[in-house]
C-alpha cells in the first residue's frame, strides 16, 4: 500500500501572510487551456487567484517532489474539506500540480488528529504522515511534520526520513 500524505493547507500550501497580487479575471480561462482541464473554468475566480498566487509554489513543489518519490497520496485533514467541494480542491490540487496525488479527504469532526487516527484505523494504513503547523507530535511521533509558516526544505528531509524508517512496514 502506497504511503498516506495527510495534509493540512493553511500554513503548509497556503501562507499565513498571503503576497499581495492583482485579481486576475482571465486567470481561470488561461489554467484551463494550460492545464488542459475546462473544469477549472467553473471554479470561483476568488478561489483560483488564491491558489494560484496565494500558495506557496516551493511548498507544493516540495510536497509534490515528496509524493513522486514515495509514490505517496494525499488525504487531506485541512479545514478547507469541509468548505469546499471535492471538485474545487481537485481543481485546487491540479492548479498547483499534485493532482494525481489527492486520493480522499478524513471524515468532518474534531480534533484533528483523531479522524486522522479513525482514518488510520478504518483504512488499515501502515505508512503514513501528518504534515500540519498545529503541533501533534504528542499524537504522531515521527510520523508527524510541524510546519512553520510553510512546507519547507527541512521539513521535506525530515518527511523523507520519516518515510524511510517505515519502509519496511
Amino acid at each position: 500500500m502506497n504511503p498516506i500524505l495527510f495534509l493540512d493547507i493553511d500554513g503548509v500550501l497556503n501562507p499565513p501572510i498571503c503576497p499581495q497580487y492583482e485579481l486576475d479575471f482571465a486567470l481561470s480561462d488561461k489554467l484551463a487551456a494550460k492545464l488542459n482541464n475546462p473544469s477549472i473554468k467553473k471554479l470561483n475566480i476568488y478561489f483560483v487567484n488564491q491558489v494560484y498566487y496565494g500558495f506557496d509554489k516551493k511548498s507544493c513543489e516540495l510536497i509534490k517532489k515528496l509524493a513522486q518519490e514515495f509514490e505517496a497520496k494525499i488525504v487531506l485533514t485541512s479545514s478547507w474539506r469541509l468548505y469546499y467541494t471535492k471538485e474545487e480542491i481537485e481543481g485546487m490540487f491540479e492548479i498547483v500540480g499534485i493532482k494525481d496525488t489527492f486520493i480522499d479527504f478524513t471524515v468532518h469532526g474534531n480534533p484533528r488528529n483523531n479522524v486522522i487516527m479513525e482514518y488510520v484505523h478504518t483504512h488499515n494504513v501502515k505508512r503514513y504522515l501528518v504534515i500540519d503547523d498545529f503541533d501533534m507530535r504528542n499524537n504522531f511521533g515521527y510520523r508527524f511534520i510541524q510546519t512553520a509558516q510553510c512546507f519547507n526544505e527541512a521539513n521535506y528531509h525530515q518527511a523523507r526520513y520519516a518515510l524511510k524508517l517505515q519502509e519496511s512496514l
